[in-house]
């Protein structure tokens, strides 16, 4: 098949076309798209510092395709409104209605961008993976991995130079921590970005404290060595998900928390 030839400006756009036409801008802001190389040596110090278990962009793209040698991943953030934001500053139990809608519904707008991200490379010649969507496929047990998983989109967002992690486990972007993250893996050849923050993961992070006071699961400590990620999961599970049905109107899709990305100083902003 032949190939198109595409920039990175043509990528850029492609992005934020997704972002329009799957619906985005009922929840969130124009999306911030960066690469990185999948090449990146980060990708391989993950395999240490979360888990053997987690991918490559090498790892995630032979499922597509195993002759393909992957050299991009493309990644974008998608800032939330200010509106959703502003109703969960005002929670201190359980998210808004809103910002519970932007984890439901609004992530199904972010698997469709990864969807049809993938069927428009490959349309043009190129293989094309998206990894989260992968781990989705074949499934994974995030209990028994530790509230890991085989694909970070925030760790990859890092790679990216798209942003560095605070307190509460939360990547920082220069629209603040209020986001969701998606990436696709492609042997397209795209210039990578540089980090603004060099190799630092925490660069970004004034260690304020405040995610930690807002957390309603005390899940979030003074260091990034305290965050305790099963105790957030297990407040939602017993906090959260009972009120699916009674105040938020629907049922099985993922419901978050979210409280220690609003009324926080990097809610919107890189402080």
């Amino acid at each position: 098949m032949m190939r198109v030839s595409y920039n990175a400006e043509q990528i850029v756009e492609m992005v934020k076309n997704l972002y329009r036409a799957t619906g985005g801008e009922s929840y969130y802001d124009e999306p911030l798209v960066s690469f990185a190389s999948a090449d990146d040596e980060w990708y391989r110090k993950y395999k240490t510092l979360i888990g053997p278990f987690h991918w490559t962009p090498a790892e995630a793209l032979h499922f597509d395709n195993p002759e393909a040698a992957a050299r991009s991943v493309i990644v974008w953030i998608l800032p939330v409104r200010e509106s959703i934001r502003k109703a969960n500053r005002s929670e201190t139990r359980i998210p808004a209605v809103s910002w519970a809608a932007m984890r439901s519904f609004g992530e199904l707008v972010n698997e469709n961008m990864r969807k049809q991200l993938c069927l428009l490379l490959k349309k043009s010649g190129y293989a094309a993976i998206a990894p989260h969507l992968e781990q989705l496929r074949q499934g994974y047990d995030i209990v028994k991995m530790n509230f890991c998983s085989h694909w970070s989109e925030r760790h990859t967002a890092f790679v990216a130079g798209l942003g560095t992690f605070g307190l509460s486990a939360g990547l920082i972007t220069e629209k603040g921590v209020a986001m969701r993250v998606g990436s696709v893996v492609t042997d397209l050849e795209l210039p990578p970005a540089k980090r603004p923050y060099g190799d630092d993961p925490f660069a970004w992070c004034t260690r304020c404290g405040a995610c930690a006071k807002r957390c309603p699961a005390h899940a979030i400590g003074k260091t990034f060595e305290e965050r305790d990620k099963p105790a957030c999961g297990a407040y939602i599970v017993a906090n959260v998900n009972p009120e699916r049905e009674k105040r938020y109107g629907w049922m099985e899709l993922n419901l978050g928390c979210g409280l220690c990305q609003a009324g926080v100083p990097c809610e919107h902003k890189r402080p």
